[in-house]
């Protein structure tokens, strides 16, 4: 099962006002924008994952995260295989400094990735 394609897909999820998450350090959360991450394998199984984009809490956003991802994570990844979640973590944890919240969901995609293989060889 090796990874033949990353995908970033950037999403905006409104959220209705009287459900708004207030900030101690000021203002609401009315949209809620989050970066789909997609890892297609050899073997038709897409994993999928997803980090939240928010600068004021993660310190990412959806521009900088697919940039990481499609720069820099995808020339290591593609080839490898999906499998081995935590190999691939050792492979592009360094890639980048921080950010946090994108290589967790890019290690999420992976992980349903797995998942999905070993679920459809059990029926």
């Amino acid at each position: 099962m090796k990874i033949t394609q990353i995908e970033t897909i950037p999403i905006r999820i409104p959220i209705k006002p009287e459900l708004a998450i207030r900030s101690g350090r000021g203002g609401s959360h009315l949209v809620s924008p989050i970066l789909l991450v997609k890892i297609h394998t050899d073997d038709g199984i897409v994993g999928a994952g997803e980090p939240s984009c928010t600068p004021r809490w993660s310190g990412e956003d959806q521009v900088t995260a697919a940039h990481f991802i499609n720069t820099y994570f995808a020339p290591l990844l593609v080839g490898e295989r999906a499998d081995d979640v935590g190999q691939l973590s050792a492979t592009f944890g360094s890639a980048v400094a921080g950010n946090y919240f994108m290589k967790a969901a890019v290690e999420m995609a992976c992980g349903t990735s797995r998942a999905k293989r070993k679920t459809s060889r059990c029926g």
